[in-house]
C-alpha cells in the first residue's frame, strides 16, 4: 500500500467534506482551512491538506494563528499526515510547544463481508434529497437530548453532505428503521461516515449490513479504497470486517491568547 498516496486521497475526501460542513472555503497556501466554531476542537478547526515548501511554513503558521484567533477559536491547529509537506512539520510544531491528538485511519483490505445473520434486515440507499429518514435515525444515536444550534448544525451537516453527492443509507429490521450510515465518494476513496445503530438493535448485524452496502457502492463507483476513522467502540467491528490500520492522523494544536477588543475577521 502506498501510504502517502492513500493519505493524500483520504485527506482530500474528508477535508473537502469538512470544509463544506463548516464556515470556511479558504484554500490559502493551497491548503484546506476547516472552520466549525460550534465544535471548537482541533479535529474540526484546523489547516489540512498542507503541501508547502519549507520557506512558506513560517508564513502559513502566522496566517493560521491570525485566522483562528479572528474567529474566536481557543486554539490554532494543523492536520499532519504522511502526505503533508514539509514532512517534518509535526516535529517542528512539537518543538515549539504544540500538543498533539491522534486519530487512526482504517482501510478495508478486501475481505468479503459475512452474509446478513437476520433475514428481516435490509439496507436501503436513500435517493438524493430524501435524507430526512437517515437524520431521524442518526439524531437518536449521536444527538440524544440535544436541541438548539447544536442539533441544527447536525441536521445541516446531513443536508450539505447529501447536496455534495454523499449517499445516505438506512437499515430496516422489518419495517423499523434501526441504523444507517453515509458514503462519501471523492478522490478515489469511499469514505464511510456516521455509521450508527439504535441502542435497542445493537449486536444484530446492523452495522455490518450498512458497511457492506457502502463498500459495494464504493466499488461500483470506481473507488480504489474504502476508508474511515473509527471510534474506540467501533474499532473491534471494523477489524472483524477486514479494515486495517493504515496510518495515524496527527492534529497539532496550541492555545491562542484571547483576541483583543475590536479584532476584525480574517479575510
Amino acid at each position: 500500500m502506498d501510504v502517502a498516496l492513500l493519505a493524500e486521497r483520504w485527506e482530500e475526501n474528508q477535508e473537502h467534506l469538512k470544509q463544506h460542513l463548516g464556515e470556511s472555503t479558504s484554500q490559502a497556501f493551497g491548503a484546506r482551512w476547516v472552520l466549525m466554531p460550534s465544535a471548537p476542537f482541533p479535529r474540526y478547526n484546523h489547516v489540512g491538506c498542507i503541501r508547502v515548501g519549507g520557506d512558506e511554513v513560517e508564513a502559513l503558521i502566522a496566517a493560521a494563528r491570525r485566522f483562528f484567533q479572528a474567529h474566536g477559536l481557543p486554539h490554532v491547529a494543523f492536520l499532519v499526515t504522511p502526505a503533508t509537506r514539509p514532512a517534518g512539520l509535526a516535529e517542528r510544531l512539537l518543538a515549539e510547544g504544540y500538543r498533539m491528538e491522534t486519530v487512526p485511519v482504517m482501510v478495508w483490505d478486501g475481505t468479503p463481508l459475512p452474509a446478513p445473520a437476520c433475514p428481516d434486515l435490509r439496507v436501503v440507499r436513500l435517493r438524493p434529497g430524501e435524507w430526512e429518514l437517515f437524520w431521524h435515525v442518526m439524531r437518536q444515536v449521536f444527538f440524544p437530548g440535544a436541541d438548539g444550534d447544536y442539533l441544527a448544525a447536525g441536521r445541516k451537516g446531513v443536508a450539505v453532505a447529501d447536496a455534495l453527492g454523499a449517499r445516505h443509507y438506512v437499515a430496516f429490521l422489518g419495517k423499523e428503521p434501526v441504523g444507517g450510515g453515509t458514503l462519501y465518494p471523492r478522490a478515489r476513496v469511499g469514505g464511510i461516515y456516521n455509521l450508527c445503530t439504535l441502542p435497542a438493535y445493537q449486536r444484530r448485524g446492523v452495522g455490518t449490513a450498512v458497511v457492506r452496502a457502502c463498500i459495494a457502492d464504493a466499488l461500483e463507483l470506481g473507488c480504489e479504497h474504502v476508508a474511515l476513522t473509527p471510534t474506540a467502540m467501533g474499532r473491534r467491528l471494523y477489524l472483524r470486517l477486514g479494515f486495517r490500520d493504515a496510518y495515524v492522523e496527527r492534529y497539532l494544536f496550541q492555545r491562542l491568547p484571547h483576541p483583543s477588543p475590536g479584532a476584525t475577521g480574517y479575510r
